[in-house]
């Protein structure tokens, strides 16, 4: 096992530099007990040596049951794949079986044979097995995307109040604005959804792809015929060719220099050898008869049966475990929006029966402290919420839009700027999925033209079909200007290659050779294979010296040196191989019997190859970049690990701690364990589509909103299982179904777009809610000091509605608004702790300027008659003013956790917002709605002093408050 994770360690201790991020391991053999910590600071301490262990683990497992049985009522459900991953467990079971059998038995069990069956069979079967299609998610309908909308957690909240308004307290104004607001949040969200489900459909709307299949014709002869994919049948044989994709899960009858490409499902770069022979595999998709839907023959033939179409191939496992109930799944934006929702509808619900009780008992009218109480009630919940919310969701949109990237789902921009791991697989996200010639080494490691140049022209001289490696070498020389490419017209030394001779490649050498000659009458033999095989036949090593070079003998001692390199390269993630050549006397070829055995021998080493799937090439910078904004990446593949490793290695991701699929396999039934180390790796190799998804379901279980990066079948699970899916339009039907994202340009800089852009929504969204629940409830808490001490109300029920309206009015402008790049740099979870203790902390604060507002109107003014009807209209408008412009002002001042305007400016959106709404406000008394209809009066002159007085001594409190607050709780918005 790689030094990254030792699941052995002697003492039992996880082995670490750093704690783990959300979670730590203790285990100490000494002590006999075990004890794990969480992200909810709970320990559960188990000691094994004591009686009341059992004691302890029935407390703890019911109380943990007993909170998942609570979170799922109140947040929604988490994922259980566990019908899945036996399904999958049955079809692998199923395909080993069926590898194992002889060609002889295959026929048999499929009741065909190597000319394919007949079309009236293909017919019946077709009618018994169905249609060769997978199950695909229905796209949404736009009423259905209309009523998801409705049914948000804040938008039942406003209309629960809002009916609470017209039936209770009367108030049908009240129900009309929340109606409209909740229509107008409605009606943003849903058209911008419909908008990128319409991008999204006519992306799915593609040619029906067709294949191949053999058929008889009844008179001995065998015909190739084109039928659509969803035609083929179990039983069908269809011969392969480059190119061919397959179109069900298949097993090989014959095979000639077959590779098959499998990056979509397995995630490895390189193809695979396939062939009609039998092996024993740890990994399903390494049997080397079993051909997979939806993978393609990269080059080689040879004849294929179908054993399993539609929802019966093994990438249905994964098809059906997308659409079913058990990916319908809670995402931590979900979770946060209902615990903001719970949190203000359990705040109304203590606050309420106060303010009813005292207005009641000092006014002694218990009517009309109901009808107030439910105004407050309404005045307490933040009305614009679900508008402010869906207008910074639209904007972001419509942002995302900008940068090539259909935002399949609103809420997905919010959840990327809280994702603080990313996940990611490797083949074509990371990397450029397309194989490149690295290096061109001699045997002492340094690059070496020469080298190239034999590669080329083996390359180039193979008449058979070019594999992913020939067209690299091929590209490396061509874009060399060192390397001369012209072989086929007269080149400055006057050389004319020619083809003599050619040896294909087979699986048994793993080598292919060509013969050529030049007009210079110099016949060379030039091989290119795997490095062991073609070492086998070497006797020499050419060393270079600059433009001299010397042929030395191979001995044991030469070859170990060579193959201790190779390793050395392997273990690097390099594919490498081998170029030797031998000339051979022109005098010889005439007559000459070609013969592979006899004429590849005595061959002199020239160097390596080394070949890798690079890494896109901004990559390496859109690592920094989530560096800098602290988002932890993580690299889920099917490839192999040292391949991993080493682009992983090339992009600046840490690769101290990996680990394999079958390890990991090894400790999935100790969960404690199985946790820690998902926690601690960051490069996981050779993983199976359940692996991928079960460890995204773990860091969303230790307390991370979780993004998955993909774009492979081997992707799709994990993908729906993230909190926010990305993926590109080039995509995999099945990966793009599951995304939330889809990428129109592979650029992973669009990515830190989505991670800023999420994070300025985000903050805006954060901004207006603790502003104004804070200031509501500040509102509350005076009317309650107000309701114990006055013989009237502070302010009519109204007259509360119109100041939040005008307010609220004010804050339209927020998803416009600039916020710190100091907040920027961090995700922020939703956290409705941190909403409750803003709002008692700055709640009270303006509570204590409207205290003084009281006592300057009763102590100084002589407001102090409920039966002088004028005065208490000019009582009530004044605190409409003061309360008005100080909520309307004070959004400036926590908008940002800098000093306002000297050191950070709003946008001139809001700056626009806010003066208006002051100086309608301001206006308001004197015009006929606020003397006919909100019953107020001016105030007189000498009250604006006062007023300002307020108004800069709040401004002053809050900047103090707001130092303390940041100081203590290291957190702003």
């Amino acid at each position: 096992m790689h030094p990254r994770y030792n699941s052995s360690n002697e003492n039992g201790t996880l082995s670490e530099k750093t704690p783990l991020t959300t979670s730590t391991v203790a285990v100490e053999s000494e002590a006999s007990s075990v004890s794990y910590g969480s992200t909810q600071n709970e320990d559960v301490v188990v000691d094994i040596s004591s009686d009341s262990s059992s004691l302890l683990s029935f407390d703890s497992t019911f109380t943990q049951r007993w909170k998942d049985w609570a979170s799922r009522v109140m947040f929604g459900k988490t994922a259980n794949l566990q019908k899945s991953s036996e399904e999958e467990r049955k079809v692998s079971k199923a395909l080993r079986e069926t590898a194992n059998l002889e060609v002889s038995e295959i026929f048999k069990q499929y009741d065909t044979c190597i000319s394919g069956i007949s079309a009236s069979e293909a017919s019946k079967r077709l009618t018994q097995y169905g249609r060769n299609e997978l199950s695909t998610a229905a796209l949404k309908s736009w009423w259905y995307i209309i009523f998801e909308g409705m049914v948000h957690p804040f938008n039942i909240l406003l209309l629960i109040l809002g009916i609470l308004a017209i039936s209770v307290a009367e108030d049908p104004t009240t129900f009309y604005f929340v109606l409209v607001m909740v229509i107008v949040s409605v009606g943003l969200r849903s058209y911008e959804e419909i908008k990128s489900q319409k991008s999204f459909k006519s992306m799915r709307e593609l040619i029906e792809p067709m294949t191949k299949v053999l058929r008889p014709d009844g008179l001995g002869n065998v015909i190739e015929t084109s039928i659509p994919f969803t035609e083929v049948v179990p039983g069908d044989v269809i011969p392969l060719r480059p190119g061919d994709i397959f179109p069900g899960d298949c097993i090989l009858v014959e095979s000639k220099d077959l590779f098959i490409s499998q990056s979509a499902l397995t995630g490895e770069f390189l193809p695979v050898e396939k062939s009609v022979d039998t092996n024993e595999s740890q990994s399903i998709f390494d049997l080397s008869n079993i051909c997979f839907m939806s993978t393609s023959v990269v080059s080689g033939r040879g004849r294929a049966v179908v054993i399993s179409t539609g929802n019966r191939t093994y990438i249905s496992t994964i098809n059906a475990t997308l659409n079913s109930d058990s990916m319908d799944t809670r995402n931590s934006f979900d979770v946060g929006v209902k615990k903001v929702a719970y949190l203000l509808l359990g705040f109304g619900l203590v606050m309420v029966p106060i303010v009813i009780v005292i207005n009641g008992l000092t006014t002694h009218d218990y009517y009309e402290a109901v009808l107030f109480g439910m105004s407050v009630l309404i005045g307490l919940t933040p009305e614009m919420l679900p508008m402010i919310l869906n207008a910074n969701l639209a904007y972001g949109a419509a942002e995302m839009a900008k940068h090539k990237t259909i935002v399949r789902k609103l809420d997905a921009i919010q959840t990327m700027g809280v994702v603080d791991v990313i996940c990611s697989d490797k083949t074509g996200t990371l990397t450029k999925d397309d194989v490149v010639l690295t290096d061109y080494m001699d045997a002492t490691g340094v690059d070496n033209n020469e080298v190239l140049r034999y590669a080329y022209i083996n390359s180039t001289f193979s008449t058979g079909l070019k594999n992913v490696l020939d067209t690299a070498v091929v590209n490396a020389a061509t874009d060399s200007a060192d390397v001369d490419t012209e072989l086929n017209v007269e080149s400055e030394k006057g050389a004319l290659w020619s083809l003599v001779e050619e040896f294909p490649f087979d699986f048994v050498r793993r080598r292919m050779s060509v013969i050529v000659k030049t007009n210079a009458s110099r016949v060379e033999l030039i091989c290119k294979g795997a490095v062991e095989e073609l070492l086998d036949i070497c006797s020499y090593v050419r060393e270079f010296n600059g433009a001299e070079s010397v042929d030395v003998e191979l001995d044991p001692d030469y070859n170990e040196k060579l193959l201790a390199k190779v390793a050395d390269l392997n273990s690097d993630g390099l594919r490498v191989l081998a170029v030797a050549c031998k000339v051979m006397p022109e005098s010889e070829l005439e007559g000459h019997d070609f013969n592979s055995e006899k004429d590849e021998a005595d061959l002199v080493f020239l160097g390596f190859l080394t070949f890798l799937d690079p890494p896109k090439d901004d990559c390496a910078q859109a690592i920094e970049d989530f560096k800098k904004y602290h988002v932890g990446i993580k690299v889920l593949t099917g490839d192999n690990l040292a391949v991993a490793c080493k682009v992983c290695k090339d992009v600046g991701i840490d690769t101290e701690y990996t680990i394999s699929g079958a390890e990991l396999e090894a400790i999935a039934d100790n969960e404690e364990e199985f946790e820690a180390v998902v926690e601690r790796c960051t490069v996981f190799a050779k993983l199976t589509p359940f692996q991928k998804f079960n460890i995204v379901n773990v860091l969303k279980k230790n307390g991370h909103t979780v993004g998955f990066l993909g774009d492979g079948i081997n992707d799709a699970l994990a993908l729906r299982g993230a909190d926010c899916g990305i993926s590109v339009d080039t995509a995999t039907p099945l990966a793009k179904d599951a995304a939330d994202f889809i990428l129109l340009e592979k650029s992973l800089n669009v990515i830190t777009e989505a991670i800023i852009r999420g994070r300025k929504t985000h903050g805006n969204t954060i901004k207006y809610i603790k502003m104004a629940a804070s200031s509501n409830f500040g509102n509350v808490f005076s009317v309650l000091v107000a309701s114990a001490w006055l013989p009237f109300q502070p302010m009519t029920g109204n007259q509360i509605l119109v100041q939040n309206l005008l307010y609220d009015i004010s804050q339209i402008a927020i998803p416009w608004d600039n916020v710190d790049i100091e907040y920027l740099l961090y995700p922020h979870q939703w956290a409705a702790d941190g909403i409750f203790r803003f709002m008692v902390y700055f709640g009270p604060l303006s509570s204590i300027f409207d205290i003084y507002t009281f006592l300057v109107l009763w102590f100084y003014f002589g407001y102090d008659n409920a039966y002088d009807y004028d005065n208490v209209k000019r009582f009530q408008t004044c605190w409409f003013y003061i309360g008005l412009i100080t909520q309307c002002l004070i959004v400036h001042m926590i908008r940002t956790e800098k000093l306002p305007i000297l050191q950070r400016n709003p946008s001139w959106q809001l700056a626009v917002a806010t003066f208006i709404v002051v100086v309608i406000g301001i206006i308001i008394p004197f015009t006929p709605l606020g003397t006919s209809v909100l019953n107020m009066l001016p105030v007189p002159g000498i009250y604006y002093p006062f007023l300002i007085a307020g108004i800069v001594g709040y401004f002053i409190a809050t900047q103090i408050v707001k130092k303390f607050y940041i100081h203590r709780y290291k957190e702003w918005l």
